[in-house]
């Protein structure tokens, strides 16, 4: 989920001479969390003007067995790992895939999720059925996450890259005929469609990248990535980590 620009950014605050917190300068003070807000049903600020979302619940219930107050803030996804190996953060509990390029940058725990990228065409588009077919059309992916990565990487020359900020606004572009083709981690769309009456589909274009989610953390701070670890195991045996997946990802699935 991150394009070169961002990692560029994120390696250059990451080379600088930032004291990271450790648990117990985060136990003295407040747990500095991050995501996007803009990644529904993970990260969301709703009607009442509440960030709520899958790994909100996660970051609260996480910071509840760890012992300590979370804040837990919204950051624009493009720049979220500069600004959390820049120290503004403790941690970015945001649905985040682990990549080669990220952990240049920063650590992360043991994984809570896995996902990988799909792809969306509106009902009705019948020439679109592999990735050749992309040519020369307007394919929309979130900036800054792993999809814009794969339709940078893959797209050069070929067609037409358009960025977004989160899935909401590239979902209103797919359904409005903005953009042809759309690249897009699945968990939050097959979510979207039982939520709304979208007139899109998936496409098979043969395999695609998937990633273990984790929660990023700075480097160099031990103590917390075992908090995280040993927390994230509890809420897994105690039936509370079902618990959010049955709420906001829909009951009976269970995530790796």
């Amino acid at each position: 989920m991150i394009g070169a620009m961002t990692l560029i950014g994120a390696v250059s605050l990451a080379s600088l001479p930032v004291q990271a917190r450790d648990l117990p300068e985060i136990r003295d003070d407040v747990f500095q969390v991050a995501n996007s807000g803009a990644y529904p049903p993970f990260s969301y600020v709703d009607t009442s003007g509440n960030l709520v979302g899958f790994d909100v619940d996660i970051a609260n219930a996480l910071a509840d067995r760890m012992g300590v107050e979370a804040n837990i803030q919204t950051s624009p996804w493009n720049g979220i790992v500069a600004a959390l190996a820049g120290g503004r953060f403790d941690a970015c509990i945001c649905s985040m895939s682990v990549t080669e390029e990220r952990e240049k940058a920063v650590d992360f725990t043991d994984s809570y999720y896995r996902s990988g990228l799909s792809i969306w065409v509106q009902e009705g588009t019948d020439d679109v059925n592999g990735i050749d077919d992309f040519e020369g059309k307007n394919v929309g992916s979130t900036l800054g996450e792993t999809g814009n990565q794969w339709a940078t990487e893959h797209g050069e020359g070929k067609w037409r890259n358009q960025t977004f900020q989160g899935l909401p606004d590239m979902l209103n572009a797919l359904t409005t005929g903005r953009i042809d083709v759309m690249v897009a981690d699945d968990i939050p769309v097959y979510v979207a469609l039982n939520e709304q009456d979208l007139a899109i589909k998936q496409v098979d274009v043969g395999e695609l990248p998937s990633w273990p989610a984790a929660i990023s953390i700075q480097k160099n701070t031990p103590e917390l990535k075992e908090a995280l670890n040993t927390a994230l195991a509890e809420i897994k045996a105690d039936g509370t980590y079902q618990g959010i997946v049955d709420r906001w990802i829909g009951e009976g699935v269970e995530f790796d």
